[in-house]
């Protein structure tokens, strides 16, 4: 079962902890109903995964360590490695909280690193989307955003012309690498901007407003599996992204997506350094 963290010694011990396993933390407040739930949960998995460290922390006790772990809900599940948090999970069924920790444990436990859509060292990061916090422009509502998210049938298709603006809210900074997009390829997008943290951006907007990156879609790319990496450098420190889509590859008058996905790294500011600094302010 999770052990309760104490003290914030503790858990400074308990990042140091996690450069030679991983270690999954469990934020919690004892007047979260769904925290008891996840409580049960983190008891059942423990015996089957006796390699991994739970550990719990209370985030009304324990103030200092939510606050630079960027805790904004409970329950909240991290999972670190090597000092540093790797993946974060909000709510989640079990299948979600089993596959993290599966994933946890391929990077850095059998020399494996990490990879999502093929590209080695990042993660998928969609599920920290802010679904309510995100929208698309002239979407048809029959066939709405939030069919894009997981992988599926169902379609995202625009409305009254090919055009489509996508504009998504992350739950957190993140450092993106690469996107990964599915499509009808008689409908699928074409000519892409992304704009990296430019919100209420509209169609009168996007024409003339600098990109921080522009795509051209080709068949050969949806085919390979649809992944396009980014200029790095520029998504550093992503909060929010908007998507125009100004066609798609065979001109008609309908763009449609299967799935985008967002491939990258988290920017969590939970190691060593900054616990130990906060604890000697707090003696201070």
């Amino acid at each position: 079962m999770a052990v309760n963290v104490e003290r914030t010694e503790q858990f400074v011990e308990i990042l140091r902890e996690s450069s030679e396993r991983l270690v999954v933390v469990d934020f919690y407040s004892t007047t979260c109903p769904p925290c008891l739930a996840m409580d049960k949960l983190l008891e059942q998995l423990a015996p089957r995964y006796p390699t991994v460290s739970f550990y719990k922390v209370d985030i009304m006790r324990f103030t200092d360590i939510a606050m630079q772990c960027r805790v904004t809900a409970t329950p909240t599940l991290q999972f670190f490695r090597k000092g540093r948090s790797i993946n974060e999970i909000q709510g989640g069924s079990k299948k979600a909280v089993v596959n993290a920790i599966e994933a946890g444990l391929l990077e850095g436990g059998n020399g494996e690193p990490i990879s999502a859509f093929g590209v080695v060292g990042h993660s998928d990061l969609t599920r920290l989307v802010l679904k309510t916090q995100s929208e698309c422009l002239n979407q048809n509502d029959d066939h709405p955003l939030d069919n894009i998210f997981t992988e599926g049938e169902s379609v995202l298709e625009s409305d009254v012309d090919e055009q489509l603006i996508i504009h998504v809210t992350f739950n957190q900074p993140i450092k993106l690498h690469s996107i990964m997009l599915k499509a009808p390829l008689d409908k699928a997008p074409k000519s892409i901007k992304l704009f990296a943290n430019r919100t209420n951006l509209g169609f009168d907007d996007v024409e003339s407003a600098d990109a921080t990156q522009e795509i051209e879609m080709t068949k050969e790319i949806y085919e390979s599996g649809g992944v396009v990496n980014l200029r790095y450098v520029r998504f550093q420190h992503v909060n929010s992204l908007s998507i125009f889509v100004a066609d798609n590859l065979e001109d008609d008058d309908v763009t449609a997506i299967n799935q985008l996905a967002f491939i990258g790294t988290v920017i969590n500011s939970a190691n060593v350094s900054d616990i130990r600094q906060g604890e000697d302010s707090h003696k201070a």
